[in-house]
């Protein structure tokens, strides 16, 4: 108040409403939990597709109580960083985003991307945090966002190979301990030959699953109880020789139950042995963390930090206000590159019609023909919208056995996931798996079925001495019946599909087998005649 009387009221400075703690530091935050919610739905489709992801559902809600535990002990006094290496960071993992949408968008079950896209949102996390809180707080809160890539399915050519490797080391120990007790048994690659059939091996016995969900058990338990790095390697160590022993047994005991019971009790026990030797392994694994734990010492026992009594926010304007406009600026690029990837493949998809018109007509009227019951895993599996499975035998002798899907255009993440998962499937990687021995092939044949150009693909496999002679073929839609689909097998088709815009589009699936044909050629012809009783082609 002045000599007047009169009360003066003082605008606060320009400066000070710029750098409020309300805009800079809590924009980046809701930025950054946008941006981890994206993630997840995105990589959610993945976990409900692979069933041995599921455990993912679980990770975002673990990663985030980590961090509200390390938030309570964060370091006293922390300044923030220098802005220049993390801002070099953030433009890079900006930059490299665009690609990632870009292809993560026609193929949502492409590893890379999928790891990609995962480490540049943890680079934009890990950034905001050194800018906020310097090395200081980037030393504290680093794990719990790098424990997320637990939940990233592994890449294929990893995780196909290490499948392989423990189903066959599982088997060859299932068999020598069958022996041990009596029990005569030979081993066909991942198949057990016992005296009353045989006894596949799936890849939900071969302990990858387990393996999976026990090394993401595993460092969660050691961050939980702050085991030392040796503490948490033993601890990791001891996750993958649980789910190892734990499946053996399991296979033991479903080889035990075809042996006495016959192979068609498996399946009755199928299911709760698996959930048994889970469970059983992951307790296994927790005692070992807590004896783990109760062999620290007090120094290392004792909480990493007290709570800090500063408060939440407590840096200079030069630090708010760099949170805010990169913040801004990062949230300006990714919407940029969200609207951009969309209109790019709506503008592809837009007037794109079904081409292919054709489906499979069982011939009901003759008895040489049957409809099959499609096993549950393998519906689960391709997730189809139409499907069928039939066998049959043809005056040759010849027996055949046909397996048709279609699927409609996409219309959500879920759906696009199954369509790109049915391009992976094929006989080179299936049957091999089934103790079949692949002698040549894929052949690429050019069929004439009732007017219809039909491309297709012909293998040939050996299944119990016996030439099996397989014919596959995968088509989307807008390209028809006479070119089969983009498969994505490597970067460069990836790229391609990318480029021409496909992600929605509708598929059909058709694979033949037939035995009792030597020759490839004699089976090809075979194969002609008898697609023209099965295929109906609309007019």
């Amino acid at each position: 108040m002045d000599s007047t009387g009169v009360r003066l009221i003082s605008a606060r400075p320009a400066v000070e409403v710029m750098t409020s703690p309300r805009t800079g530091p809590f924009f980046a935050a809701g930025l950054l939990a946008c941006l981890w919610l994206w993630l997840s739905f995105q990589l959610g489709a993945q976990w409900s597709a692979y069933e041995q992801y599921r455990y993912g559902w679980a990770v975002p809600f673990l990663c985030a109580y980590l961090f509200w535990r390390r938030w309570q002990s964060r370091p006293k006094g922390a300044s923030p960083g220098s802005p220049k290496a993390a801002l070099a960071l953030l433009a890079l993992a900006a930059l490299i985003y665009l690609p990632t949408r870009f292809l993560q968008e026609e193929n949502p079950i492409w590893r890379l991307t999928s790891l990609l896209w995962t480490l540049e949102v943890i680079a934009f996390t890990l950034c905001f945090i050194y800018l906020a809180g310097g090395f200081p707080w980037l030393r504290h809160f680093w794990f719990p966002f790098v424990f997320f890539l637990v939940a990233v399915p592994w890449p294929s050519a990893l995780e196909n190979a290490l499948t392989q490797s423990l189903m066959r080391l599982n088997v060859a120990t299932t068999v020598e301990l069958l022996s041990l007790f009596g029990v005569p048994a030979v081993q066909h690659g991942n198949v057990i030959e016992l005296r009353t059939g045989v006894v596949g091996i799936d890849e939900a016995c071969s302990g990858i699953r387990s393996l999976q969900a026990t090394l993401m058990l595993s460092l969660f338990l050691g961050e939980l109880y702050a085991l030392s790095a040796r503490r948490r390697a033993l601890c990791l160590f001891g996750g993958f020789v649980f789910s190892f022993l734990f499946n053996v047994g399991r296979t033991l005991l479903l080889a035990q139950v075809a042996s006495s019971k016959g192979v068609g009790a498996v399946a009755s026990w199928h299911d709760p042995a698996g959930v048994t030797i889970l469970v059983g392994c992951f307790l296994s694994l927790w005692a070992l963390a807590v004896g783990l734990k109760r062999g620290k010492s007090a120094a290392q026992a004792s909480s990493p930090a007290s709570p800090a009594s500063v408060p939440v926010w407590p840096h200079p304007p030069s630090s708010i206000f760099h949170l805010r406009w990169v913040s801004t600026a990062l949230c300006a690029w990714l919407l940029l590159v969200e609207t951009g990837t969309e209109f790019w493949y709506r503008l592809h998809e837009r007037g794109v019609g079904d081409q292919a018109k054709w489906s499979v007509r069982w011939p009901n009227n003759q008895p040489a023909f049957r409809v099959v019951n499609i096993p549950p895993s393998i519906r689960g599996q391709f997730q189809y919208d139409e499907g069928v499975e039939g066998r049959w035998q043809d005056a040759n002798g010849g027996d055949w056995q046909l397996y048709y899907f279609r699927w409609f255009p996409a219309g959500s993440l879920q759906k696009r996931v199954s369509i790109q998962l049915a391009k992976t499937h094929g006989p080179e990687t299936c049957l091999p798996a089934m103790g079949m021995s692949p002698k040549s092939g894929p052949g690429n044949i050019n069929l004439r079925v009732e007017g219809m150009d039909l491309a297709m693909q012909q293998y040939e496999f050996t299944a119990e001495d016996r030439p099996l002679h397989v014919f596959y073929g995968i088509y989307e839609d807008p390209s028809g019946s006479a070119t089969l689909a983009n498969r994505r097998k490597d970067c460069a088709s990836r790229v391609a599909a990318a480029l021409a815009g496909s992600r929605n589009y509708g598929q059909r699936f058709l694979e033949v087998a037939v035995s009792g044909y030597e020759k490839p050629e004699d089976a090809k012809s075979a194969l002609l005649r008898e697609l023209g009783m099965v295929i109906e082609v609309e007019k």
